[in-house]
């Protein structure tokens, strides 16, 4: 099935369990409420936001349906709409009285014919209201440009009224609208013009972007207009429309951002209770737990996590879940594109194939020493979290465009891991020189993961840990480079040491760089001696791992290293340089070594 088909779906699904919008409704941000008394005069404007953090944040309403509203002048939400509309007062001011005055005007063609007291009461307020009254409820300047609703004295919101849906049943003439075979359900019914706006997608447009839509004579064909090129019906927008708002929503657990892409995934069982496992398990591989859990709980729920997956990716159902191998689930990966979205990915699978893949992701990103563990406890890599370490200052917004998505599609479908990320990663090793520990913790062992992740699927034969016995040159150049960083870190710390000057070039050039680090180590090394005992066991370690490596490597060295070599030559250097820093030999080993090489 299509994205569309089960989006619509998961709305028929779900649509009476999670409260989601009725057709013709949908949920907005409300601010506050008009209350009108029986005459039509206004009784009060209050403030129907709740605190969230330090600041009152509009609650989620289910009104008549928003649309789209292009143009100078573009009309009215029915029985709510912003103070411009709905009182004729803006802190902005442009276009405010014509704004009203659509207001007014579509509301006493809409209520013609009521007879209901509170519609009636609304009809006389757009009859009698002017925006200087506003000044009379100075309590309501904080409601400025939000969104109000209407409600009559103690009475219900008026769009709520049976007689208001009924009235806003009517307004459409369904023997007017064209029809045509709807391509997501397959049956001919009357065809949406306007496609929904898709909120929640970073980057796109506030008021929301649409996943379908044609608003230029190029994309049109066989002389139709708008949605009339890929016809849909009205039914079927407004349901895949509601569920896919709804998974985006704040708060639903059911989204995040990767990159410059927004995710959503959901799970279709044949039970309530097996869908809501299966997203659970989702939704713990791609947002990963709380930061301020415990550590116990922590550890228990990451333990709890791995079984399951494990469990259903062998193909048995885990214990204590209702979770299914076969349960259908679904990844879409959305991205902004001016007006619209693009779809970045598109995963319709099973939880069990699911969870196969994204172990082997685990997998790959396996490393010696392993920068995931967390007081001793194994924590999974989230794909999220190591984009973090490919960007500028580890900030979202400096994710390389397009690479969130690529990496995605990737793990979802097995497919060889993107170029672009090896140059990344490879990107910041050159830039930054050494990381700062204490800030960003084992960066290093991360960026060393997915290197191995990329090498691993996209070419084999990539050591998980130091690989004494390896022939592959990058992976010994690297293995030296380290060697010579340690000699330097031993004898004396410099703010701009061999790491920070020579790591690129190392790694791209190493037949011009390596003489000068081989002259600037032989001075450290000489250093290293004459410091004596202090510093005997440092000295050891270095020369035995240099001498052992330019043992095994050729006698010229390369003048180049292509990408993914430059990608074993940082892990033979993460090896290395991490085999350093483990516990120091016993005294009497050092001073057995220190004996050998003097003799």
């Amino acid at each position: 099935m299509t994205i569309l088909q089960e989006l619509v779906a998961l709305y028929d699904q779900r649509a009476a369990q999670k409260d989601w919008p009725r057709p013709g409704f949908s949920s907005e941000k409300i601010g506050g409420v008009i209350v009108l008394r029986r005459d039509g005069r206004v009784e009060g404007i209050r403030d129907l936001r709740h605190p969230e953090g330090k600041k009152l944040q509009p609650q989620p309403m289910l009104v008549p349906a928003a649309f789209k509203r292009p143009g100078i002048n573009p009309p009215a939400f029915k029985l709510w709409d912003n103070t411009a509309y709905t009182l004729g007062v803006s802190g902005k001011d442009k276009g405010t009285a014509e704004r009203h005055k659509k207001f007014c005007t579509t509301h006493l063609d809409l209520l013609a014919e009521a007879t209901h007291p509170d519609l009636l009461a609304l009809r006389t307020f757009c009859e009698t209201w002017h925006p200087d009254q506003f000044a009379e409820f100075p309590d309501a300047k904080e409601l400025l440009d939000l969104n109000l609703v209407f409600k009559v004295e103690s009475g219900p919101y008026l769009h709520d009224l049976p007689e208001a849906r009924e009235l806003l049943k009517a307004e459409a003439d369904p023997n007017s609208e064209k029809t045509a075979m709807c391509l997501v359900s397959g049956r001919k019914d009357s065809v949406a013009r306007l496609h929904p706006s898709i909120k929640g997608v970073m980057g796109a447009q506030t008021s929301g972007a649409s996943i379908v839509s044609f608003n230029k004579a190029a994309y049109e064909s066989h002389g139709h207009e708008q949605g009339a090129n890929a016809p849909v019906s009205k039914a079927a927008a407004f349901a895949y429309g509601t569920a896919l708002n709804a998974l985006l929503a704040k708060g639903s657990g059911r989204s995040l951002n990767i990159g410059d892409t927004k995710t959503v995934f959901w799970a279709r069982g044949s039970a309530a209770e097996e869908a809501e496992d299966s997203e659970a398990i989702l939704a713990h591989v791609f947002g990963g737990s709380s930061e301020d859990r415990d550590g116990e709980a922590e550890k228990a729920e990451e333990h709890n996590l791995r079984y399951m997956l494990e469990a259903v990716a062998s193909g048995k159902p885990p214990q204590g879940s209702h979770a299914k191998p076969k349960t259908p689930v679904f990844v879409l990966g959305l991205a902004p594109n001016a007006a619209r979205l693009s779809v970045r990915f598109w995963y319709p699978g099973e939880l069990g194939d699911f969870a196969g893949r994204v172990t082997r992701f685990w997998k790959e990103c396996a490393i010696e020493p392993s920068p995931f563990q967390r007081e001793g406890h194994l924590i999974p890599p989230r794909p999220w979290k190591l984009l973090l370490d490919v960007a500028a200052r580890r900030e979202a917004k400096n994710i390389p465009h397009d690479l969130g998505g690529d990496l995605m599609r990737a793990i979802l479908t097995g497919g060889p891991y993107p170029a672009t990320l090896l140059t990344a990663v490879l990107g910041r090793l050159r830039v930054e020189g050494e990381p700062d520990r204490k800030k960003h913790g084992n960066q290093d062992g991360r960026r060393a993961a997915m290197i191995r992740a990329v090498l691993e699927r996209n070419t084999g034969g990539i050591p998980l840990a130091l690989d004494e016995n390896s022939t592959d040159v990058a992976y010994l150049l690297g293995r030296l480079f380290a060697a010579y960083t340690y000699a330097e870190d031993s004898n004396q710390q410099r703010n701009a040491g061999v790491r920070q000057k020579f790591m690129g070039a190392a790694s791209a050039t190493p037949a011009r760089v390596f003489p000068v680090l081989m002259r600037g180590y032989e001075n450290n090394l000489d250093a290293l001696r004459k410091a004596g005992e202090k510093k005997a066991s440092a000295r050891i370690r270095t020369d035995r791992a240099v001498g052992a490596v330019i043992a095994a490597l050729p006698p010229d060295l390369p003048a180049s290293l292509p990408l993914e070599a430059q990608g074993r030559f940082f892990i033979g250097f993460y090896h290395q340089n991490s085999a350093f820093y483990t516990k120091a030999e016993a005294p009497d080993d050092t001073a057995q070594m220190d004996m050998e090489l003097t003799e």
